[in-house]
């Protein structure tokens, strides 16, 4: 998939089928709540508490009163946290997705857990989605995936650093007009989103993520026709997630082996703000940099050992 992904910034083809495999698979009823998620990520692995079991997705009453608990309203802006708290306590759907784990630089992955309209404008400059994901604000956004969805995506509460130990809560907000339905189903959504990294013994840097989502349907006979659909809905969201992370590994390692295709790539988005543009172009070479004095250290190493075993002989 990498391969495939330098091919394209490269030379602006058509993308790759590999590639597209990031596309969202999105689903009727709850198709704004999918929408949301492939434009995000979040949470990580040595954070105390987490089991294996914790990795799988879950729909538990213990699962979603951690999360809950988690969640630090008094941090929320008052004018979003009632709306936040009735979402929390009248969700009618309720889904943490499988912990992801990939190989990815922290810094990379906390501007665009933070920045999500880049990589959705990377996904539109490569021709893989048509999910539109638009700043309005410093926090909000606006949010359609043209095919009958509209919604409202805000950032209300937030607390990240560059080793991708992050907390992200959002709220979102929205409608699908389409069939099967004669009228709007209109949602709100929270996504609790956090993360953290860690370093293996390859000397290779590594992100884990998770995302809770909570799910309050307006219509009581939608609502029960989403709870009978939502084993369906939660699988192509786990699997929307997966993708978002894979991809995000990939351009972090483009990233790591030519920085200059992620400036081409990012000076092409003329939807994204310059300073925004500037920022991700030097963490991409910040990237490299780190690469290459990994790998002279890696062997630096080598020779000293091959210099050790020599002398014993």
């Amino acid at each position: 998939m990498q391969r495939c992904l330098r091919c394209v910034l490269d030379v602006a083809l058509p993308v790759s089928s590999r590639v597209a495999q990031v596309k969202p698979r999105n689903l009727g009823i709850c198709r704004f709540v999918p929408a949301i998620i492939i434009c995000l990520s979040a949470i990580a692995q040595p954070i105390q508490g987490w089991s294996n079991d914790g990795m799988q997705a879950s729909t538990s009453r213990a699962a979603r009163q951690e999360a809950i608990r988690s969640i630090p309203l008094k941090k929320i802006n008052p004018k979003y946290r009632q709306a936040v708290q009735q979402v929390l306590e009248g969700s009618s759907l309720y889904r943490r997705l499988p912990t992801q784990m990939v190989d990815c630089n922290p810094q990379l992955f906390t501007f665009l857990a933070q920045n999500p309209e880049m990589l959705v404008e990377v996904w539109r400059y490569l021709g893989i989605t048509k999910v539109d994901l638009q700043r309005t604000g410093t926090n909000a956004f606006r949010i359609t995936d043209n095919a009958g969805t509209t919604g409202k995506l805000l950032i209300v509460e937030q607390e990240c650093d560059q080793q991708a130990q992050n907390r992200i809560v959002l709220y979102a907000e929205g409608a699908y007009e389409g069939k099967p339905f004669k009228q709007p189903v209109r949602a709100q959504c929270v996504l609790l989103l956090r993360s953290g990294s860690f370093t293996e013994t390859n000397d290779r840097e590594y992100v884990a993520a998770r995302l809770d989502s909570f799910i309050h349907i307006d219509r009581t006979s939608i609502e029960l026709f989403a709870k009978a659909v939502h084993p369906l809905v939660g699988r192509t969201a786990d699997r929307n997630f997966g993708d978002t992370l894979q991809f995000i590994s990939n351009l972090s390692g483009e990233a790591e082996a030519r920085p200059e295709t992620i400036e081409k790539l990012v000076t092409r988005l003329p939807r994204v703000s310059p300073q925004r543009q500037q920022q991700f172009i030097r963490i991409a070479y910040q990237c490299n940099a780190n690469d290459e004095s990994r790998t002279s250290d890696t062997s630096s190493t080598v020779r000293r050992v091959a210099r050790v075993e020599d002398s014993s002989r």
